[in-house]
Order: C-alpha cells, then sequence, then structure tokens
C-alpha cells in the first residue's frame, strides 16, 4: 500500500529525483512516518492493536529531525550573506541609461498587456465557432522577433525586433484531448498593434499539429514528456510558450538547481520541448538559442533582487535597524532594447511607499544586473498619476502596467489605458525622476508630444536623447499642421523626422506657413519626433 501511496504522489507531483531536492525529501516524510507507524502496531491477545516504540519510530523520528534541520539551515536567517550574492548587480551612473536602453519609434512600444492580448486572441478564436468550441487560449508570452515565415495562405510575416504575444490552442478538457488528440496551432498579436491578430495553423506550407501541452494528459503531458526522457533529476519551471524566428512553436522550460542547501534556486539554462515531434533538448545559458528570451524567471530574479536590497548588513539588520536596506517594488516588468529582454523593477528605502532610490535592470538571459541610483516615483504611483490627468480621470480610464522606455534619454513609464469595456481609450507618458513630466492622449503620438513638451518646460537640462548632436540650421518649412497650441512641422530634405514646437515657447509659430525659410536648433538623436530647442522664421517678425 505505501509502495502505490508513493507511485501514485510521484506521477502526479512529478518531484526532481535529486537528493538536493526538497520535494523527494517530502516524498520520503509521507512514506517513512506512515511506514514506521504501520510498522510498530500488532495485535494482543484481545485481537485490539497497540502501538509499541519500535526501532523504525526512532529511525522515522530522526528523518524527521534531519529534515527540518536542512530546511532550516537552508532558509535566508543563516545564509544571508550567499542570498545577498546570488545576483552580481553593478551599480554605474545613470548617465549609462541612454546607452542602456536605446531610444525606440513611439510606433514600436508595448500597447497590448497580457490581458488586452488575451482579449483579442479569444475574440478572434470565437470567430471560428468549431475551433472555440474544443480549444481555448493558453498562457500568453511575450518575445521578440526577428526574421519571417508564411502563415496560413501563403501570407508573410516579417518581423524586426518586434514584440509579439504568443499563446498555443490548448485542450478545453479531457475529453477533448481524448476525442481530438491535437491541437491545429496557436495565436500570435503584435504588442504595439493588437488589431494585427491571428489564428496561425500552418507555417511555411506545413500545418501544425500540436501534442505535447499543458493540457494534455498522461505522457504527453509537457513536464511527464520530459521526465521520462531522461530529465527525471532536472529542477524545471515556469513553462513558456515560444516560436522560433521560423514561427515553429517550443516550449521552453528553466531548467534550474539549489544553491543553498534545498533553497538558493539558480537558472542554468533551458530544456526545449518540440510542441509537434516531442524533440528535447537541452542548452546552457551561454548556448541556448537566439530566440529564446526567458531563460531567467521572474520568481528567482525578484527574490534575488530582495535578498541582493535586504541582506547588505545581514539578516538581523533587515529585520530590526534596517540601515542601508531597500525593497524591490511590487510584481517587475520586461523592458526591450535592440533585441536583448530585461526584468525591470524599482527599488525603494525598506519604509517607502510611492518613492523609489533607483531602479534595476537584470538582463533575461545571462542575469547581467545593472542598478541605476536615481530617485523617482515607482510603478504604481505612476499609474496613478496617469490615471489622475483630466484625459483619463472625467472618463474613469485605468492604466496598464507601465512599461519602462528610453524617451530622450529619460527613463519613462508608458501605459495604455483602458475604458470601462476594455477597449483601449488612450495612452500616457510618465517620467520615472519627475513625476510633473507628464503626457496622455487618445493617440500615442498625441500623448508623445504632450509629453516631450512637459518634459522641455520641467527638465530641459536632463534631455540628452543618448548620443545627440546639436544641431542648428537654416532650413525650409515643406509642411505644418497644428494641434491644440503644439504644432508639427516637416522640413525640407529632412525625412523621417517630424518636428514639434508649442506657441507657448515660440509665438511665431501660428504665422508660419509653406514655404518660409526659418533658423532652428534641436538635438538630433535617435528619436523620430523631436522637439524644437529655438525657433526663428526669418520671413516673419512680430
Amino acid at each position: 500500500m505505501l509502495f502505490i501511496l508513493f507511485w501514485v504522489i510521484n506521477y502526479f507531483s512529478l518531484p526532481v529525483m535529486n537528493i538536493w531536492n526538497n520535494g523527494l525529501w517530502t516524498e520520503f516524510l509521507f512514506t517513512i512516518v506512515p511506514a514506521a507507524i504501520a510498522g510498530s502496531l500488532s495485535e494482543d491477545r484481545y485481537y485490539e492493536l497497540v502501538f509499541r516504540w519500535t526501532w523504525r519510530c526512532w529511525v522515522a523520528i530522526a528523518y524527521v529531525v534531519i529534515f527540518i534541520g536542512v530546511n532550516l539551515g537552508s532558509g535566508e536567517m543563516f545564509n544571508s550573506n550567499k542570498y545577498q550574492k546570488m545576483l552580481s548587480v553593478e551599480e554605474v551612473k545613470f548617465d549609462n541609461f541612454s546607452s542602456d536602453v536605446n531610444v525606440i519609434p513611439v510606433e514600436k512600444m508595448l500597447v497590448a498587456d497580457a490581458n488586452i492580448a488575451r482579449k483579442v486572441v479569444e475574440d478572434r478564436l470565437e470567430e471560428d465557432p468549431g475551433l472555440g468550441s474544443r480549444c481555448q487560449v493558453g498562457r500568453m508570452t511575450l518575445q521578440n522577433l526577428n526574421g519571417s515565415f508564411t502563415i496560413d495562405g501563403g501570407r508573410k510575416l516579417v518581423f524586426d525586433n518586434e514584440l509579439v504575444w504568443v499563446a498555443p490552442l490548448e485542450h478545453s478538457g479531457f475529453w477533448k484531448w481524448v476525442n481530438n488528440d491535437v491541437t491545429p496551432g496557436y495565436m500570435l498579436v503584435y504588442a504595439s498593434d493588437p488589431t494585427k491578430t491571428f489564428l496561425i495553423t500552418e507555417v511555411n506550407g506545413e500545418p501544425l499539429k500540436m501534442r505535447y501541452l499543458e493540457s494534455a494528459c498522461f505522457g504527453e503531458d509537457i513536464e511527464r514528456h520530459i521526465r521520462t526522457r531522461g530529465y527525471a533529476t532536472q529542477g524545471l519551471t515556469e513553462h513558456n510558450f515560444e516560436i522560433d524566428f521560423n514561427g515553429r512553436p517550443y516550449w521552453v522550460l528553466c531548467n534550474f538547481k539549489p544553491t543553498i542547501g534545498f533553497k538558493g534556486r539558480d537558472a542554468k539554462g533551458v530544456i526545449t520541448v518540440d510542441i509537434q515531434s516531442g524533440e528535447v533538448a537541452q542548452y546552457g545559458i551561454e548556448d541556448a538559442p537566439a530566440w529564446v528570451d526567458h531563460i531567467q524567471p521572474e520568481q528567482f530574479i525578484f527574490q534575488q533582487v530582495r535578498c541582493w536590497g535586504e541582506y547588505k548588513k545581514g539578516w538581523w539588520n533587515s529585520v530590526f535597524a534596517q540601515v542601508d536596506v531597500q525593497k524591490p517594488t511590487p510584481g517587475m516588468v520586461l523592458v526591450y532594447s535592440e533585441g536583448q529582454s530585461y526584468w525591470y523593477t524599482g527599488m525603494q528605502s525598506a519604509g517607502g511607499d510611492a518613492a523609489t532610490s533607483g531602479f534595476v535592470l537584470v538582463n533575461t538571459r545571462t542575469k547581467e544586473a545593472r542598478y541605476y541610483r536615481v530617485s523617482g516615483v515607482n510603478e504604481e504611483e505612476a499609474k496613478k498619476i496617469a490615471e489622475d490627468q483630466n484625459f483619463a480621470k472625467a472618463a474613469n480610464y485605468s492604466a496598464t502596467s507601465p512599461v519602462l522606455y528610453n524617451v530622450r534619454g529619460v527613463p519613462t513609464y508608458f501605459m495604455t489605458l483602458i475604458g470601462q469595456s476594455g477597449n483601449i481609450t488612450g495612452y500616457a507618458f510618465v517620467a520615472v525622476t519627475n513625476r510633473q513630466a507628464v503626457g496622455v492622449g487618445s493617440s500615442k503620438r498625441e500623448a508623445e508630444v504632450e509629453y516631450l513638451t512637459t518634459l522641455r518646460r520641467t527638465m530641459n537640462d536632463g534631455i540628452t536623447d543618448g548620443p545627440v548632436t546639436s544641431m542648428a540650421k537654416t532650413m525650409t518649412v515643406r509642411a505644418i499642421t497644428r494641434e491644440g497650441n503644439v504644432y508639427y512641422i516637416l522640413f525640407e530634405g529632412v525625412k523621417g523626422i517630424e518636428f514639434t514646437g508649442s506657441t507657448e515657447f515660440f509665438p511665431e509659430l501660428k504665422w508660419t506657413k509653406a514655404g518660409d525659410k526659418v533658423e532652428v536648433a534641436y538635438g538630433d538623436g535617435l528619436s523620430k519626433v523631436v522637439p524644437l530647442d529655438s525657433f526663428d522664421n526669418l520671413d516673419f517678425e512680430i
């Protein structure tokens, strides 16, 4: 009976069959103790069960003591110095931010969070009633794509460092798995434009047959499939659905090891599974495929950042004196820059609430970590600031989780504003380092221009735009248009850049027309929308 119990627990809980894994020790705990009790029961002459202390009981007690002792000995109280050093964090000058996180066009900023992405792909799936009745959308994964591939009907999708949400089609129940065996594909939605949503059932001319899924059972369950292929002793966590640059779907699981007794889990690589063929491959951090974004799990990095901030002067100090103690703000968000992805979290003092003392970026592949010491607002406070603007407050719009971007050298939270229906109604920018620098609008461009205007008004000296060249030129106006008191200008001979200016700073803008010669100064950097530093209409004088 104990053997059957052990087998059932092992089959369904899938513990790591490794002596340094807590799961295996827990299994033995639930078998050794009942075995000791059962072995110490005997019948007396009146046919009653009587418990007698035997050597089996002392073995069970010794095991329980060792089990508790090893767990306590692996904890943070006795190993605070080791936990604090699990994440090597380099403290860099704030000026490095512009070179570490590149400016990207506002068109590529993340608009759809996981909730918005799920809503649009579920709506898309329901357009096919037959498919929607037997499949459901699995967990969404955000990833960066390069390359190209064709999908259903020969349509070609091309990606150039494009952020997309992807999710597998999962079985909607046990009997659906029994009847259908496989699901026909996956969903893809552009994170920068959720109107671009695709149900992909064919890649490069080959129909998709998704077999190894989280909703599959027995040997086709994804983790059970891996463990029966020779990986029973490997620590596995965080199932991420990702596609390679050719559109082929995979599961990517973090392969981890405990580094401090039973605890202190740390990623050592990934294990990938081809969802269709079931082929399993193991990679270290250095040799993982380029299309794999997520090697370092969010839960591991959050705990390591927390320990790095809390235990600089030991465990007792973190609990009582709390000198030089920092803590991460709740949750982490993904930041992308030129194909690299980072976990971002603000850092605040132990008694802090709305303000941050800096922020940490951790590479999701290599675990390289950098700390930028600069005071500012945290993510939750940024959401409140955005929701408190007249544009959002009057209509009771709510903001999504902020995503960090580099906007003209200033670390900036970008958020999508959501209406009561769950649809996108606007956008907001909030400077991390200045709560007064805010821009909101019904379009990304409108919000960006308002934000750049407030940046100029509130912190002009902090605007660097990364590697910027100061330019002063005499140019001819090709076109000029107005939205509110903000003017958008195109100049002859300058393509791909839109210049902005406000009558608050340059009154002559209201009298400027196409064909006028003007003398302007601006910072020539990476942005496609550039605010003017000076403006003088040579053909007009007030």
